[in-house]
């Protein structure tokens, strides 16, 4: 009897402790989740991060289900968090590619983190193995972008986390913010690596949780109270698929004074803009938009572009 009690025991421990391997013994508070990336593994000649929520492309419909985080060329891959690998994929356009999806339960709710274009898989990595915090899963896929008129080549990762208890009936269906999961110390990095993103969509879609279900076409305004001769830039997308964007600048009493082509270069240095309105001079500028903020320098109608950001006049939007 006492055997049978002490064998008992010893297999109520061990299951625990498997189950700790699993999850975190969070009680009863909201867990956090790691970015899969360590901090000296970051990059950005291409974007930076790509944010959850933006429209275009293959996104066009129902926005962007995640974050393609930049690394530098190869970095591995992490573990956002303690789990178990639930399947490996070989991805269906590159052979040389794998898609991971990773099961966790976090403060007694399941959650999953996909990871997709990771290349060279790190021992241990299959299905049914579990992982934990940190662990390296693989290489960052590297691929090739043109911005602009520029290829460049960099390394990403699409991160995804679900959670199914939500359906919002878009693709991937159980998409949310890694942001709302981050831990304060993947929170203060992901911080520092947005302060320097730059994509396509950021005068529509700046956040870094952008609505997934945004209508098009989709308008935004910016407003500012430094410059006396644009008070407002309002920026139109007609659609989710096209980056092509409209603009009107108003006065303060919200009559427009001058309307044409937004034409945005992102850049990991400088990002570009030119204003190109119909029949007159275009104004050339610089800018650099964080969140809602933005620092813009515009040169006047037909002048040339500036070289840096100073006296770039603030603007802000909601």
């Amino acid at each position: 009897m006492k055997k049978t009690l002490l064998f008992l025991l010893l297999l109520l421990i061990v299951t625990c402790k498997e189950q700790i391997t699993d999850s975190e013994p969070v009680g009863d508070k909201i867990a956090t989740i790691e970015l899969p990336i360590a901090p000296g593994d970051a990059a950005n000649v291409a974007y930076g991060i790509w944010p959850f929520g933006v429209h275009g492309s293959s996104h066009a419909v129902d926005g962007h289900p995640g974050f393609d985080i930049e690394y530098r060329v190869g970095a591995r891959v992490r573990a956002a968090a303690y789990g178990t690998i639930h399947n490996l994929t070989v991805d269906p356009n590159a052979a040389d590619r794998y898609n991971l999806r990773i099961m966790h339960v976090l403060a007694g709710v399941t959650y999953a983190t996909d990871y997709t274009n990771i290349s060279s898989l790190a021992p241990g990595i299959a299905a049914g193995n579990k992982v934990t915090r940190g662990q390296p899963l693989g290489l960052a896929g590297v691929q090739t972008l043109t911005i602009g008129s520029s290829p460049i080549t960099f390394a990403m990762t699409h991160f995804q986390v679900n959670d199914f208890r939500v359906n919002d009936g878009l693709t991937n269906p159980n998409a949310i913010s890694p942001e709302l999961l981050l831990s304060p110390s993947s929170s203060a990095l992901f911080n520092s690596l947005w302060a320097t993103a730059a994509y396509m969509q950021e005068f529509t879609e700046p956040l870094v949780t952008n609505p997934r279900g945004a209508t098009f076409p989709l308008t935004r305004s910016w407003t500012t109270t430094d410059d006396p001769a644009i008070t407002r830039i309002d920026v139109r997308r007609a659609s989710g698929t096209a980056s092509d964007q409209s603009y009107e600048i108003r006065s303060a009493s919200g009559d427009i004074v001058e309307s044409g082509v937004l034409i945005a270069v992102p850049k990991s240095g400088l990002s570009t803009v030119d204003l190109v309105p119909v029949g007159r001079a275009a104004r050339l500028g610089v800018f650099d938009i964080v969140g809602t903020t933005m620092q813009l320098v515009l040169g006047a109608p037909g002048a040339a572009r500036p070289t840096s950001l100073a006296g770039a006049k603030t603007y802000v939007t909601r």
